[in-house]
């Protein structure tokens, strides 16, 4: 659905990436990554007393900064993929951009009037993915890889606290609410 129901107005346009805000999400970008890295850590001590002992493996000679890079380059695409699957699931076309004055990758589907709960279900889907990838992988792949793919999940949880702070504020309005995403922002709708 592009186009809005006559029963319905809008309540709130939040923008995220203003100037005025830049600093309050990159602050509040430390509650996910906290908790991701608490969350990695007792995953972490589960998957070593679980498996035998590794071999150091693959990966042990490739320097510190090489695995971040890697993982820096790999999440950001995986994360907006997951992004662009969820709006498939939602029956969109996604498009796929860059904002490079505000350093700002995105998924979005031009025009689109998502239901309340499929906007959610889109906005969470690099975050859940990632996660649940992220700590498959930890467990199957050696350790010095498991230890950055770790570190690229708390990474991901980080860079998602736009995704969260539109799901919370999306989750105050009634399941038939309409949510128009608009790269940098979203449009909410409710009925009369």
């Amino acid at each position: 659905m592009t186009d809005l129901p006559p029963n319905y107005y809008e309540v709130e346009h939040l923008v995220l990436l203003e100037s005025g805000k830049l600093l309050l999400i990159n602050l509040l970008a430390l509650v996910p990554l906290a908790a991701a890295s608490i969350w990695m850590s007792i995953w972490w001590g589960i998957v070593t007393r679980l498996r035998p002992p590794q071999p150091v493996g693959f990966g042990a000679d490739v320097p510190w900064w090489v695995w971040i890079l890697v993982v820096l380059i790999i999440s950001i695409p995986v994360h907006e993929g997951l992004h662009g699957l969820a709006i498939r699931w939602a029956g969109y076309k996604p498009r796929y951009g860059v904002m490079w004055r505000k350093a700002a990758f995105y998924a979005t589907a031009d025009n689109a009037l998502f239901p309340r709960n499929a906007f959610i279900v889109t906005a969470l889907a690099p975050i859940v993915g990632i996660t649940l990838m992220g700590m498959m992988m930890v467990f199957l792949l050696p350790e010095v890889a498991g230890y950055y793919i770790a570190l690229g999940v708390v990474l991901n949880a980080a860079n998602s606290i736009g995704d969260l702070w539109m799901t919370v504020v999306v989750m105050r309005y009634p399941p038939d609410a309409l949510v128009r995403d608009e790269a940098d922002s979203i449009r909410i709708y409710i009925k009369a």
